[in-house]
């Protein structure tokens, strides 16, 4: 299934290039799309293709945030008739759950997940984790669309909270790239690197924010029109496999029966359903193997023995002969960007 995304993610990529001297439609003619598209919030692009551009741009035109200068561009209409109703709803945690559970009508590629922070349990203050994935196609590197998605969940709950907008921190899955500061700076608060994940760590107090005069009724029509209209871009089996593989991958148990577990469905109407759709469980994991193995070898530092385990390596030498199937090169090769 080819994984589309909402055209208006493009926004800011004209300016942003302009600005530096490039020709930006030059630059995304090469990857088949269409800056004019930017403004037109109905058309939809590849969001592979969309990575794969971001990607070029920021390597050989030297824009290393190149998804931090683009995300000012982008407000909360970008995300079409979903940003109607998560403006409209009582409190900022209902807009995320909402946000969360229908984030596939900006992209079915697209994850949002919130989980409480452990640490802070005991504490009179505690927080939730949100974070941000992107499940693509093919093993590509996303670290600049990545960075624009974290960049637009911390800008749009902070326009939603307002006042009572607290980042605790952020953290991503990749290297700063010698440029920690201007990541601190543009999020205000701390960020870490080199994680698991794309994440922001909000004060529960941000999430219980009441957003002002919201329109319930308005919500409950707009609501109606996404249910109705936009099935077809969620719910394939495929999606939601690969969804559940890289939230468990290195944590827990990935096979087949625990996935299906997750999924609330018998491992065997699991597979049938994957067969459907053209694919099976095998397929789809060792894609995102090959998606966070990659991601991990060239965008961060983490040792070769703990990366083996974050992609649910037991030993380092399945780790070596894995990328030798798979890319062609050995782990430290892919490492020092040779591929």
């Amino acid at each position: 299934m080819r994984l589309l995304l909402r055209s208006t993610a493009m926004l800011g990529f004209l300016e942003v290039l302009n600005s530096g001297g490039s020709d930006a439609r030059e630059i995304a003619s090469k990857f088949g799309l269409n800056l004019d598209f930017a403004n037109q919030d109905n058309e939809f692009i590849s969001m592979d293709d969309f990575a794969k551009m971001l990607e070029y741009a920021a390597r050989a035109k030297n824009l290393p945030c190149l998804g931090l200068n683009m995300s000012p561009y982008h407000d909360i209409s970008i995300l079409g008739p979903l940003s109607l109703v998560i403006s409209n709803l009582p409190t900022v945690r209902q807009a995320v759950e909402y946000a969360a559970k229908h984030i596939d009508v900006m992209s079915p590629a697209i994850a949002i997940d919130s989980f409480p922070e452990p640490s802070m349990t005991q504490r009179s203050s505690s927080g939730t984790w949100i974070s941000i994935s992107i499940n693509l196609e093919k093993p590509t590197l996303h670290a600049q669309t990545l960075d624009i998605c974290l960049s637009n969940l911390h800008r749009f709950i902070k326009i939603l909270a307002g006042e009572n907008y607290q980042l605790i921190k952020a953290i991503l899955p990749h290297s700063p790239r010698n440029h920690h500061e201007v990541y601190n700076r543009f999020f205000g608060a701390p960020v870490e690197f080199d994680h698991d994940r794309a994440a922001l760590l909000l004060s529960d107090s941000t999430l219980e924010t009441r957003l002002d005069k919201p329109n319930i009724e308005l919500s409950h029509i707009v609501d109606l029109h996404i249910q109705t209209n936009f099935r077809s871009l969620r719910g394939t089996y495929s999606a939601r496999t690969a969804q559940v593989i890289k939230k468990i991958l290195g944590k827990t148990v990935c096979n087949k029966s625990a996935v299906a577990n997750l999924l609330a469905i018998h491992p065997r109407t699991l597979q049938r359903h994957l067969s459907d759709e053209g694919t099976s469980f095998d397929q789809i994991k060792t894609q995102i193997i090959c998606q966070e193995a990659l991601r991990y070898l060239t965008e961060t530092e983490i040792p070769m023995t703990h990366l083996s385990s974050m992609v649910g390596f037991s030993e380092q030498a399945t780790l070596v002969r894995f990328c030798k199937r798979h890319f062609g090169r050995s782990p430290l090769a892919l490492r020092k960007n040779t591929i």
